[in-house]
């Protein structure tokens, strides 16, 4: 990028990050400056504050829609006063005492408002880790390793999928995995969690083929103790798992989230759920009668517990 976030002395964000200012600032800080240095000044542009030279009340309306624009990780927000510090004091800011005291009043705020996010992202990683581990192990084996290149991508994805709906969805380790707690996820929660482009047939084909291996695997690691029940189910339900996506209760599920986001209302309150959805179906009765309809192939009705678990920390399924 060479554009500069004003005027005195033209210093581009490419100019500052390959000066001396910039060599001082610590690894975390130099990661992410460029990053940093680009979405402030969007969000200056985007919130009308690109007006003139940096002021300190420019500065903090800024720095006050950040976290708002921004899909970015904790060590990012801690950067953000530094960098900005660095960068404003290596281009001779006007008034820069004053814009430096707003940079750095919006710390605490920047920060704070990033901690428990960071805590929850720390222990997502630690899954996805986890079960990348597991995938490894896997594709050793021949079942898997001779899949193609496209289908051992959409088993990948099978896998990451269901095993973070139980470990981080439902709190659940492998252990206590069961088929009432598959049964949860895999009808209605599974489809809503992959990505767009993975909604297709060639993968829910591969579902039953994936979520047997996985479960072979667990078990002979001797973590799955309700192996037998889990891989029974797999089979009972083989036709209901190839062709368990529909388009038309996918969209329920997306607008009965944004509807009870809207009110407030937390996915992990069951029975704060169970009643909004009662009173969302009776305000729309058509939806409801596709919705709890008999399911011929699975034996029951689709649910909407655990809906809410596509947040912005999932990372985009690891490709092969």
């Amino acid at each position: 990028m060479t554009k500069s976030m004003g005027t005195p002395n033209h210093l581009t964000v490419t100019d500052f990050l390959a000066s001396s200012a910039a060599s001082k600032l610590s690894a975390n800080q130099q990661r992410h400056a460029q990053a940093i240095l680009e979405d402030v000044q969007q969000a200056r542009e985007t919130v009308n504050l690109a007006n003139g030279e940096w002021s300190a009340a420019q500065v903090a309306g800024t720095l006050a829609a950040l976290p708002t624009l921004v899909n970015q990780p904790h060590a990012y927000f801690v950067a953000v006063v530094p960098v900005l510090t660095a960068y404003f004091t290596a281009r001779h800011q006007p008034n820069l005492a004053a814009v430096l005291a707003a940079v750095k009043a919006a710390r605490p705020e920047l920060v704070a408002k990033h901690d428990q996010v960071s805590d929850e992202q720390a222990a997502y990683d630690d899954v996805v880790d986890l079960v990348e581990q597991w995938v490894q192990a896997m594709v050793e084996q021949p079942e898997v390793a001779n899949l193609a290149s496209r289908d051992l991508t959409n088993f990948v994805t099978i896998v990451h999928t269901t095993a973070e709906l139980m470990i981080t969805g439902k709190h659940l380790q492998p252990e206590d995995w069961t088929v009432t707690s598959l049964d949860e996820i895999m009808f209605g929660p599974f489809t809503h969690l992959l990505d767009e482009e993975d909604r297709v047939p060639v993968l829910f084909n591969l579902v039953p083929f994936s979520l047997t291996t996985l479960f072979r695997y667990l078990g002979e690691q001797g973590r799955l103790p309700h192996q037998a029940e889990l891989l029974a189910w797999v089979s009972d339900r083989h036709s209901a798992l190839i062709t368990m996506y529909d388009p038309r209760l996918e969209h329920f599920f997306e607008d009965l989230t944004a509807a009870m986001q809207a009110k407030g209302i937390q996915a992990s309150d069951h029975a704060a759920v169970d009643a909004f959805t009662q009173e969302y179906l009776r305000a729309h009765p058509q939806v409801g009668q596709k919705l709890f309809s008999t399911d011929q192939q699975s034996g029951k009705s689709q649910h909407p517990h655990q809906l809410k678990y596509s947040q912005k920390r999932r990372k985009k399924r690891r490709k092969r």
